[in-house]
C-alpha cells in the first residue's frame, strides 16, 4: 500500500491532506501518518520503503529506524516496497537504490517520519487525558502517562485530527535501544520458509511467457527467421521479432523455452563485431597520450624525476559482468497508452523512461511495483528485460513475463568497464615524495543515457534529449575527467607531497554500468598496491608507510590501528603463508582489510580475511558484518578468477563454470571488527570491495616476491609461471 499524501517526509499535512488523512482514519481506523508511515487499529505500524531489497538489509535497516523512534518491537513493523511515486525519489531525483546511499538517506528521513507519527499519537492521548504532551511518553506501543496507557490502534482516529509536525524531535543517539544493537532481520522468516516473494517467482492474471534467443555478437539483431516449427509446438502463441532478438510467447515458459529450439535465426554482425578484448587489453596498456587532468597538486614530475627509487607499473582490469543469482526477469502489462510493470528494479524511476521511451506514452502513465530481487548490484538499474516484456506485452495484447537464462544475464550484461591504470610512484631518503596516475578505462558515463535519462525524466522529451547528448559529448570527448573511472584516486585520503592524476576514455559500442563500488573496485586494487609497492621500496612497514602519508587522528588512521591489532600484524605469520593489507575509502566509509594467503598446488588460497570498519553508527551491526562479508566474497571472486572476454564481439563466458563465483569450500575466515562511532551512518554495500583485491595481490607479493597487477590475478599468477 502506497500513502497518499504531500512531500516525502510530511504528507497529507493541512487542507485537503487533513480533510482525506481524517476521512480515511472514520472509514478505516488507519493513520495515515505521512508518506511513510500508516499506523493500523491493530497497532501495527506499516513503513513504506522507497528502496530496493536486493539483499543488503534496508527493510530492516528502515525498520530498525521507524521502531526506535516510535517505541515499538521490531517485529511491529511491517515493511512494504514501494513501486513508482514521484514523491518518494530521494537519489539524484529520482527513486534508486545504488551508491550505497539507503541508510544515509533514511537515517533522519525515516525517522523523522516515524518520530512525526510519534507526535500526533502523543498529542491525541494528552488531549484526551486533558494533560500536557510534553508529560507523556511511549512504550511498547503505547503512550504513557502517570500509570494509564493508550495503545496506539486506539488513537488513530484522534491522531488523524491532528497537524503533522513539521520538525518532531528525534531521540538521541544516548537513548537509542534498538539503533546500533543486533537485530533480526525483518525478512528472515519469509525468505526461509519460501514464502517471499521475488521477481522471478511473480504472477499476475492472464500472463502469458516469453522466451528470448539473442544474438551471438552483443547488439545484433535477427535478419531472417524461420519459426514455422516452433510455431507448432503446444502452448505457443507467437514468435515475434524484436530489437534485441527474437521472442518465442507461450502459455508456460517451458513450452516457450522447447519451441526455441527449433527457431533458426540469421544475425546482423551487432554492435561490438570484431571486439577483441586481447588486442583492447594491449593498446591500453601502451597506450601513452596524457589525458585530462583530474587532480593535481605539488609537482609530481619534479617529485618523481629527484626520486632515489621509482615503482609502478600498469594496473589492469577486465570487463565483469554483475551476474546476480536471480537472472534478469520482468513482468508487464500494457494496456492502451498505459503500461504497468511489476519487477526487481533497482530503480522504478528509470523503468519509466526507458519504457516510455520504448512505448512512446507519457512517463507518468508507466506504474512500477518492485519485487525483491536475488542480487543486483547495479545490474538492475538498467531495465532492458522490462523493455523487452513491454514490447512483448503490446504486440499480444495480454500481461507477458520474461525470464532471460543465465547465458542472456551474461552475455546481454551491462559491465564493468575494462582498466589500465598507469601509475608511478617515487622514494626519496626512505619517503614518499610523489605519485602519477593515468586511469584508462571505458566510461559508465558515455554509456549512462538510461542514467542520466531517469534523473532527468520531469523534463520535456526533446529538452532531455539536447541535455543528455551535451552532457555525453562532453565525458565522450574527453573534455571533463571521467569521475567513475578516477573515484578512489584523484580523492585520496593519502597526502602526497606531489600528486597528478589524469584519465582518458576507452570508446566502443559494448555498453558499460554499474558495478558494485562502480570504480573503486579498480582503483582501491591500483593504488593500495601501488603505496604497498612504495612501503618496499621505503624499506618501511606497510602500516606504518600508511600512517605517515594519513592524518594521525584520521578515520584512516584509526581503522589501521584497529586492524593492525585485530590481525595480529606484529607476529609473523605461519611459514607458507603471506600476508597483505589494503585500506580504501568509498561512499564516506573507510574499509581496512588484511588477507592471509597460501599457494596449494598453484592455486592462491585465501585463508583468512581480517576487515575493520568505519561506517558511523552501525544502524544493525549484524547486516553491516554480513555485508562486509558478502562484499569480500564478492570481490575476491572477481580478484581471483573472473573476467569478460570478447572474441570478434562473442563474450566467450556465458554462465559460471567460466565466470565463477567463490565457492563455500573455498572461502577464507573473515573477521570483522566495527569502529564504534556515534556519526550518522554511511554506506556499507560497496565499501568491503575495493580494498580486498590489493590485500590478496599485496600478499602473494609477501610470499613469493611476485608482484601481480593485473586482475583475475590467477590467470596473472599462472601466466608468471606460478612463481
Amino acid at each position: 500500500m502506497l500513502v497518499a499524501g504531500g512531500a516525502l517526509t510530511l504528507a497529507a499535512c493541512g487542507g485537503s491532506g487533513r480533510a482525506m488523512r481524517i476521512e480515511h482514519a472514520d472509514q478505516t481506523g488507519e493513520l495515515l501518518a505521512n508518506l511513510l508511515i500508516t499506523v493500523l487499529p491493530t497497532g501495527r505500524i506499516v513503513l513504506v520503503v522507497n528502496k530496493a531489497e536486493i539483499g543488503q538489509g534496508v527493510t530492516t535497516g528502515y525498520a530498525t529506524l521507524a521502531a526506535e523512534e516510535l517505541g515499538v518491537p521490531l517485529d511491529r513493523i511491517d515493511a512494504q516496497l514501494a513501486g513508482s511515486n514521484d514523491e518518494l525519489r530521494t537519489n539524484v531525483n529520482m527513486q534508486m537504490t545504488g551508491s550505497s546511499t539507503s541508510t544515509v538517506e533514511g537515517y533522519k528521513l525515516v525517522r523523522h517520519a516515524a518520530a512525526a507519527a510519534r507526535e500526533m499519537l502523543i498529542g491525541a492521548a494528552a488531549a484526551q487525558w486533558s494533560v500536557r504532551a510534553a508529560d507523556c511518553t511511549v512504550s511498547d506501543g503505547h503512550v504513557v502517562h502517570d500509570g494509564q496507557r493508550l495503545a496506539y490502534g486506539e488513537l488513530t482516529k484522534l491522531a488523524a485530527r491532528r497537524d503533522v509536525p513539521k520538525t518532531p524531535t528525534l531521540k538521541s543517539v544516548k537513548d537509542f535501544t534498538l539503533i546500533g544493537k543486533r537485530g533480526a532481520r525483518v525478512d528472515a522468516r519469509a525468505k526461509i520458509t519460501g514464502t517471499a516473494e521475488f521477481g522471478i517467482d511473480g504472477k499476475v492474471p492472464n500472463m502469458v511467457h516469453a522466451y528470448i534467443v539473442h544474438g551471438p555478437v552483443f547488439g545484433s539483431s535477427p535478419e531472417t527467421v524461420d519459426a514455422v516449427a516452433a510455431k507448432q509446438h503446444r502452448g505457443v502463441i507467437d514468435v515475434i521479432v524484436i530489437p534485441t532478438g527474437v521472442a518465442i510467447v507461450a502459455e508456460k515458459y517451458w513450452q516457450a523455452r522447447a519451441a526455441a529450439a527449433e527457431v533458426k535465426v540469421t544475425w546482423s554482425k551487432g554492435k561490438v563485431a570484431g571486439l577483441d578484448t586481447t588486442k583492447m587489453a594491449d593498446a591500453m596498456r601502451t597506450y601513452t597520450s596524457d589525458g585530462v587532468a583530474v587532480a593535481d597538486h605539488g609537482d609530481a614530475d619534479k617529485a618523481i624525476g629527484h626520486a632515489d627509487a621509482k615503482v609502478g607499473g600498469v594496473y589492469e582490469a577486465p570487463y565483469l559482468a554483475q551476474a546476480p543469482l536471480e537472472p534478469q526477469n520482468a513482468i508487464v502489462s500494457v494496456t492502451g497508452s498505459h503500461a504497468e510493470v511489476w519487477a526487481p528494479t533497482q530503480s522504478p524511476t528509470i523503468t519509466q523512461a526507458y519504457v516510455s521511451d520504448a512505448l512512446g506514452i507519457a512517463f507518468e502513465d508507466v506504474k512500477v511495483h518492485v519485487f525483491l530481487a536475488g542480487g543486483g548490484f547495479g545490474r538492475r538499474i538498467i531495465p532492458d528485460v522490462i523493455v523487452e516484456a513491454a514490447i512483448l506485452s503490446k504486440r499480444v495484447k495480454r500481461p507477458v513475463k520474461v525470464i532471460w537464462t543465465r547465458e542472456s544475464d551474461m552475455t546481454q550484461a551491462q559491465y564493468r568497464p575494462v582498466y589500465a591504470v598507469h601509475s608511478e610512484g617515487a622514494v626519496k631518503d626512505g619517503k614518499v615524495t610523489g605519485a602519477r596516475i593515468h586511469c584508462i578505462s571505458q566510461s559508465i558515463a558515455i554509456s549512462g543515457k538510461g542514467f542520466f535519462g531517469g534523473a532527468l525524466s520531469q523534463l520535456p522529451h526533446a529538452l532531455r534529449t539536447r541535455i543528455l547528448d551535451g552532457l555525453l559529448a562532453l565525458f565522450s570527448t574527453n573534455s571533463v575527467g571521467d569521475i567513475f573511472a578516477t573515484e578512489g584516486i584523484a580523492n585520496t585520503p593519502y597526502a602526497f607531497p606531489g600528486f597528478a592524476v589524469t584519465a582518458s576514455p576507452v570508446q566502443n559500442q559494448l555498453p558499460v554500468s554499474f558495478w558494485r563500488s562502480v570504480g573503486n573496485s579498480v582503483t582501491g586494487f591500483a593504488m593500495e598496491s601501488l603505496v604497498d609497492e612504495l612501503a618496499v621500496s621505503a624499506k618501511a612497514d606497510p602500516f606504518a608507510l600508511r600512517r605517515s602519508m594519513l592524518g594521525p587522528t584520521s578515520r584512516q588512521t584509526r581503522v589501521l590501528d584497529a586492524l593492525e591489532k585485530l590481525s595480529g600484524w606484529s607476529t609473523p605469520p605461519a611459514k607458507g603463508i603471506g600476508r597483505g593489507v589494503a585500506r580504501h575509502l568509498a561512499f564516506e566509509t573507510e574499509v581496512g582489510e588484511v588477507a592471509e594467503v597460501e599457494i596449494v598446488d598453484g592455486r592462491i588460497r585465501v585463508k583468512r580475511v581480517f576487515c575493520v570498519v568505519d561506517c558511523g553508527i552501525a544502524v544493525n551491526p549484524d547486516i553491516v558484518r554480513a555485508q562486509m562479508e558478502g562484499g569480500i566474497i564478492f570481490g575476491l571472486s572477481a580478484a581471483l578468477d573472473q573476467e569478460i572476454t570478447l572474441k570478434d564481439g562473442v563474450v566467450q563466458q556465458r554462465n559460471f563454470d567460466t565466470f565463477p563465483s567463490l565457492r563455500m569450500h573455498e572461502a577464507p575466515e573473515v573477521i570483522v571488527e566495527i569502529i564504534p562511532s556515534d556519526e550518522s551512518p554511511s554506506g556499507v554495500g560497496e565499501p568491503a570491495v575495493p580494498p580486498i583485491a590489493a590485500a590478496v595481490a599485496n600478499a602473494i607479493f609477501n610470499l613469493t616476491g611476485t608482484r601481480l597487477r593485473r586482475m583475475p590475478l590467477q590467470r596473472a599468477y599462472n601466466e608468471r609461471g606460478g612463481t
